[in-house]
C-alpha cells in the first residue's frame, strides 16, 4: 500500500499565518516604539512646564520678602521666565499698606507657528 502525503494545502496556511504573525509582530513593534517616543516628548514637555512653575513660585516668594520689607520696586512686580519653547508671565499687583498683594496675571504660553499647507498654492497672476 502507497500512501502519498500531500502537504500543499497544509504548506500554504502555514505561510499564509506565518506572514500574518509576522506583520502583526511588525506593527506591534512600530506602535510600541511610537508611544515610546510620545510619552518621552510628552514628559519632556511637563518637566519643562514644572520648571516653570517652580521658577514662578521662587519670583512670588522672593516678591513676598520685597513686600514684607517694603522694599518693592515697579520692575520687581513682574517677570517673564523662558525655557524650552514655553513662557511663563506673572505680574503682581503693588502691596498694600499690610503688605498684602494680588497675582494679576500668571500666563504660561507657548508660541505656536503652524506651518501653512497654503503657501505654495499659485495665487494668480501679480500686477
Amino acid at each position: 500500500m502507497n500512501h502519498k502525503l500531500r502537504l500543499g494545502p497544509i504548506a500554504i496556511f502555514l505561510v499564509v499565518v506565518a506572514i500574518i504573525l509576522t506583520t502583526l509582530a511588525t506593527l506591534t513593534l512600530a506602535t510600541t516604539n511610537a508611544d515610546k517616543v510620545m510619552a518621552e516628548r510628552f514628559a519632556a514637555v511637563t518637566a519643562n512646564r514644572y520648571e516653570l512653575e517652580a521658577e514662578g513660585q521662587q519670583f512670588l516668594r522672593d516678591f513676598d520678602e520685597k513686600a514684607a520689607a517694603g522694599a518693592v520696586a515697579e520692575a520687581d512686580r513682574q517677570t517673564k521666565i523662558e525655557r524650552g519653547g514655553y513662557a511663563l508671565e506673572i505680574r503682581v499687583s503693588a502691596p498694600d499698606a499690610n503688605g498684602d498683594y494680588r497675582i494679576e496675571q500668571w500666563d504660561l504660553k507657548k508660541d505656536w507657528k503652524a506651518d501653512d499647507p497654503f503657501t505654495h498654492i499659485w495665487k494668480g497672476a501679480e500686477e
